[in-house]
Formats: structure tokens, C-alpha cells, sequence
């Protein structure tokens, strides 16, 4: 009787989650599992793991930490890789041109269109077990499952991220939040009458390519047509939003050294008093709380930052969100140890100490019992918890399929604008080679 108590108890417990088995003992048993790890361990082999490096240094220890924890649990070898984001790109390119993929990786949206079903497993039925486990996915995840959606079944979302504007609250005179890209410039300029004060990468990196994007939609400009076949970029909108940018570039608003592909330049920048307003995920502000390698902690500054979601154009506003997905090369010799180890990372009991320490907002609707998405613990993170829940998805309103990933991932809206910034080419040039660029991409799909 009382071992039967005692088995109702544990029950009990792990229905309510305050006790976790390994994620996946379920498939402990499985065949195809246990074989790939008598496998990998008669190769002496190690997991390869590439983690899309974050501007967190806790959150990027945890990822390390979680998958050699597993590992463990298996008996066997990993090697998580810290990747930075900005990167992956180019290190999967050289990596599938070379035949040396790891098993499996952090990618955005974006590189997983690219990649595709000729070069990634599908693994939707690991996500839709998931989705049994930690509930139905959030609206800023659910778009990547919709059957629509071409990259469906091949990730699973681990994090939404987005962009905040982050405004220094000791150098703006107001505290309202700017609702146009006008009243940013104009409230850049107030702060820092010398220059610099709008800390907005002009360079090929995608924080650039992002806040491009959001004005290019603020102005009215389309990439492409409502059915994601055909380009549409040299239009008036996009014109109008070239123009806007031409005027913040005059005023002095962007620092000079604007044209960088370095994606923590912005965040240092803002935390070394060198500009005045950033588009952050929420970086910056875990920095402030926590400090990291390069900067000591400031809850001053941490309780003098503003967040705003971006502001919008004469034509539109929105609130970009994307995901971060994990995903399984089809080159890998172990894909059941690579599903294995992506539910482990994603039970509650990995995932919260994770999401502590990272820039994302929650995927699965489990999640969102965290306590630090509230607003009063952590106003940054309630950001991040928004627009998981009302950010506008992908690439909306256009079609989010590998043409518009391809173009982005090729930063073609920067390169657009530094033709005309800074080779001094007409406007009219610029949008010209861009729409012949874009236009080559899209007939290609």
C-alpha cells in the first residue's frame, strides 16, 4: 500500500511538472535510438551541436552545459560549438560545400527555407510531439507549422525574437515613446545634437536588414507581390522609404561607423553611452542586469531604458518577429540521437533556465508561465513574451518562402541603400540593381 502511495505521489508530481524525467526516456527504449548509440560510441564518434551564439554569456554556457549533460545521459561524446548568428550563413555554406555539417544546429527562419527539404530531416513528428508535452505553440510560432508554411516539419522553433527600440532615458528629454521613424530621427538628433544618436547598422549584418525591412513596410515598399512570386521592390513606397533614410543619413542621426557586419555593435554602443536609441531583442538590458565579459553590471542605465515596439511609417506599422529553429542536417549518421537531444533542450525544466538568461520569447504555450515574462519582473522579456504572442510573423505581408529568405539572407535591401549612402549612385540606379537582383532570385523558385 504504501509503495502504491508513493507511486501516486511521483505521478502526481510529474503531471504537474515539478518532477522531470530526462525528456526523451520514453524513447530511451527505442530501437532505432539505442542502436545509434551503441554506433557513435563504436565510431568513438562525438555529437556535433552548432548553437547560434547570442549576446548572452549565460545563455550560451547553458546551451553548452545542457547538451553535455545529455550526452551523459546517453553515454556518450558531445561537442557543442558556439556559432555566432551573424555567421551561421556563411559556416553552413562552407560546411555543406566541404561535407562537414554537424548532426544538428541552431538556424533562423531564414537558412532553413534555404537549406530545405533536399539538405534538412523532417522532424514534425518530434514537434507534434512536443506539442503534446508543452502545449500548443504560441502565434509567433505557430506560423512555422502552419501547412502552408514551406519550411514546415523542418525545425522546430525554440525562440522568438524581434527588435525593441531601446532609448536612453538619461539623454532623451522625453519619456514618450516615438510612434514614426520621423519622431525617432528627430528625438536622435535632440539627444545627441553632434551626431550618432540613432544606433542603426547600415552595414551587411541583420539587424540592418531587419529595421530596413520594418521602414521599407512603414513607407508602403513591398519585396514582392501578395503571391510571393514575383518582386516588386522599385515602387514609390520603396522610394519613399530610401528618401526618409537619406534624411536621417543627412541629419547626422547615424553614427559613422554605421557600416559594419558586426552584430553587437549597436549594444555596445548603447551601453557605452554612444548613442541614444537602438532595435534590440533584449540583449542589452540582460547585460545591464547581469553584466557580461566586456561590461560591468548598471541597473542605472537598466532603470533609465525605454522600450517601445518600432515604430512605423506613413503607410503602416508593424512589430517584426521571426523564430529561431532547431534543425537536422540530412547528412548526419545519428538523426534519431539528434531528435533525442532537441527534446531534452526542449522540456521546462531546460528551457526556463535558458530563456532566463536568453533574448527570446517563449515558443510553446507551456512556457508562458515563466514568471519573468511579466512586467514587472523584467520589462524586456514581457517585450519579448508580446510579440511571441501579437508580433507580426515572418516577413508579412509578404510571403515568408525561400525567394524572400534568399534575398534577405543576401542583405538586399542594405546593399540597396549603401549604393546610394555611400557609392553615391542615383536613387533610381540603386532600386534598379536591387530589383534586378531580387527579381533574378524569385525566378529562380
Amino acid at each position: 500500500m504504501k509503495k502504491k502511495l508513493v507511486a501516486a505521489a511521483i505521478a502526481a508530481l510529474m503531471t504537474a511538472g515539478l518532477i522531470t524525467v530526462p525528456a526523451t526516456s520514453a524513447n530511451a527504449a527505442n530501437a532505432a535510438l539505442q542502436k545509434e548509440i551503441a554506433e557513435i560510441k563504436k565510431n568513438n564518434d562525438k555529437f556535433t551541436y552548432w548553437i547560434g551564439l547570442i549576446f548572452s554569456d549565460i545563455a550560451n554556457e547553458t546551451a553548452v552545459d545542457q547538451i553535455n549533460a545529455w550526452a551523459k545521459t546517453r553515454g556518450i561524446k558531445a561537442d557543442p560549438i558556439l556559432v555566432n548568428q551573424n555567421n551561421m550563413n556563411a559556416q553552413v555554406t562552407a560546411a555543406l560545400a566541404a561535407g562537414t555539417m554537424p548532426d544538428a544546429l541552431d538556424a533562423s527562419s531564414g537558412l532553413m527555407l534555404q537549406l530545405g527539404s533536399a539538405n534538412l530531416v523532417n522532424i514534425q513528428s518530434t514537434l507534434d510531439a512536443l506539442i503534446r508535452k508543452n502545449g500548443a505553440l504560441n502565434p509567433g510560432a505557430a506560423a512555422f507549422n502552419l501547412a502552408s508554411y514551406a519550411g514546415k516539419g523542418l525545425g522546430i522553433p525554440y525562440g522568438i525574437n524581434g527588435n525593441l527600440i531601446n532609448r536612453r532615458l538619461d539623454l532623451i528629454k522625453t519619456k514618450k515613446a516615438p510612434a514614426t521613424w520621423e519622431e525617432l530621427a528627430t528625438m536622435a538628433k535632440g539627444a545627441m545634437p553632434s551626431g550618432g544618436g540613432m544606433g542603426f547598422n547600415t552595414g551587411n549584418v541583420g539587424d540592418a536588414e531587419s529595421i530596413f525591412g520594418a521602414q521599407l513596410l512603414g513607407y508602403g515598399g513591398r519585396i514582392a507581390d501578395n503571391a510571393g512570386k514575383t518582386c516588386t521592390l522599385d515602387s514609390k513606397g520603396t522610394r519613399d522609404f530610401m528618401t526618409f533614410v537619406k534624411k536621417a543619413y543627412d541629419m547626422g542621426v547615424y553614427p559613422t561607423d554605421s557600416t559594419n557586419s558586426d552584430g553587437a555593435w549597436d549594444n555596445n554602443k548603447y551601453l557605452g553611452g554612444k548613442t541614444a536609441i537602438i532595435a534590440n531583442p533584449g540583449s542589452v538590458y540582460t547585460t545591464l542586469l547581469n553584466g557580461s565579459a566586456t561590461w560591468d553590471k548598471n541597473p542605472t542605465l537598466a532603470k533609465n531604458t525605454g522600450f517601445s515596439a518600432l515604430p512605423g511609417g506613413p503607410v503602416m506599422r508593424v512589430a517584426p518577429s521571426d523564430a529561431w529553429l532547431k534543425v537536422v542536417p540530412k547528412s548526419t549518421k545519428y538523426p534519431e540521437l539528434a531528435k533525442d537531444l532537441i527534446t531534452y533542450m526542449l522540456s521546462k525544466s531546460q528551457i526556463q533556465p535558458y530563456y532566463r538568461a536568453a533574448i527570446y520569447g517563449p515558443t510553446f504555450s507551456g512556457y508562458n508561465v515563466f514568471t519573468f515574462w511579466r512586467k514587472s519582473v523584467d520589462p524586456a522579456r514581457a517585450g519579448l513574451y508580446e510579440l511571441a504572442m501579437f508580433g507580426v510573423t515572418g516577413k508579412y505581408p509578404d510571403v515568408n518562402n525561400a525567394a524572400i529568405a534568399e534575398f534577405s539572407n543576401g542583405f538586399g535591401l542594405s546593399k540597396m541603400v549603401q549604393r546610394y549612402l555611400f557609392d553615391k549612385v542615383s536613387m533610381d540606379k540603386a532600386i534598379e540593381e536591387a530589383q534586378a537582383s531580387c527579381a533574378a532570385i524569385y525566378k529562380k523558385y
